[in-house]
């Protein structure tokens, strides 16, 4: 799993709905959750020269052979051996929930925005007990939903640092602003970025009235930026940097999407660049169901200091009310889930 994919497990145990098990790659992640929790580590195989990659003919996405394989797919169902389960829920492998299914378990597989139609999720989403998505149903695509309506849960997203207050400008709680501008825009990108330092410098020239404060990766040369450009890396409290934004630019991966939400400032979304164009289709779902405002990616041209007057006068709230759900509400959706899988 990735660091989305295990939030999405904190918060599957956070609502204490049922015994959990999570299986993820290594013993590091095994700190992020109780002791109650059963966790599974799992060996690394990307990389390793033990992998044999022979073609599938287009049946499943990622199939090689190898010692790493075999040793990982053992422990994965041992692991469910000792544990027992009465779902095994997937999130996000076609290959690990076609697996789960071929074991013998009742298999829920996520749901994830995306051109998705290629023969493996077909597949998967026909094989699989129930789909589940971490999104309203409303953003739900009409033909994916008219296919799977029987079998799918809307879970929604549940509002991450939900305890905190809402900032109500950029300086309530913003860190030191001493960069150039009088405005503070703060852009978000996700761990795999692929936003070039090219992109955030013509960017920060061109808006010259603004601050550029960038929390997570970017790639490409960062020795020569703009007064109004500070990058900053990964930041251990992110929703700090978000609340006192005047303007926040995430790109959509889910977790960076709800935590843009839950800020409650205007936000615009640049999708990166993932298999499947999962986030170019999410970002493009939110933009149709709420407004929400969006580019197509970095490369299009933009009148900097007129799109950011602009994001800057919509309504922060509207992001939130199209994607975020309750504690409340997430813990009922899933409880629906659960009854009507392991009752049944």
């Amino acid at each position: 799993m990735g660091s989305g994919h295990l939030r999405h497990a904190q918060r599957l145990a956070a609502t204490g709905l049922a015994e959990l098990q999570v299986a993820s790659t290594g013993t590091a992640s095994r700190k992020l959750f109780a002791d109650n929790v059963q966790y599974v580590p799992l060996e690394a195989d990307e990389g390793s020269s033990q992998l044999h990659f022979a073609p599938t003919s287009g049946h499943l996405h990622y199939a090689p052979t190898g010692k790493p394989i075999v040793e990982r797919f053992a422990a994965l169902n041992a692991g469910w051996k000792a544990f027992g389960p009465d779902l095994v829920m997937v999130d996000v492998s076609v290959e690990v929930a076609l697996f789960a299914r071929l074991s013998g378990y009742r298999v829920a597989l996520r749901r994830m925005p995306g051109v998705r139609t290629d023969r493996p999720h077909r597949m998967a989403y026909d094989l699989a007990d129930a789909l589940f998505a971490y999104y309203p149903q409303h953003l739900e695509e009409p033909l994916h939903r008219d296919s799977y309506a029987q079998k799918s849960f809307y879970l929604g997203a549940p509002a991450p640092h939900a305890a905190r207050p809402v900032a109500t400008r950029a300086s309530d709680r913003a860190p030191a602003q001493d960069c150039e501008g009088t405005r503070r825009v703060v852009v978000q990108t996700s761990l795999a970025a692929s936003v070039d330092s090219s992109m955030l410098v013509k960017a920060a020239v061109r808006s010259p009235s603004w601050s550029w404060e960038v929390i997570g990766s970017v790639h490409g040369a960062t020795d020569r930026l703009p007064e109004n450009l500070r990058l900053h890396g990964t930041v251990e409290h992110p929703e700090q940097w978000l609340d006192a934004a005047d303007v926040v630019i995430s790109s959509s991966g889910h977790n960076a999407v709800a935590a843009a939400a839950a800020s409650k400032r205007p936000t615009m979304l640049i999708p990166e660049e993932r298999p499947h164009a999962e986030q170019a289709v999410f970002a493009r779902m939110l933009h149709e169901a709420g407004g929400c405002a969006m580019l197509e990616s970095w490369d299009e041209p933009v009148d900097w200091e007129g799109t950011l007057a602009k994001v800057a006068g919509r309504d922060g709230t509207a992001l939130a009310r199209t994607l975020l759900v309750s504690q409340d509400e997430f813990t009922a959706g899933l409880r629906r889930m659960f009854s009507s899988l392991c009752e049944s």
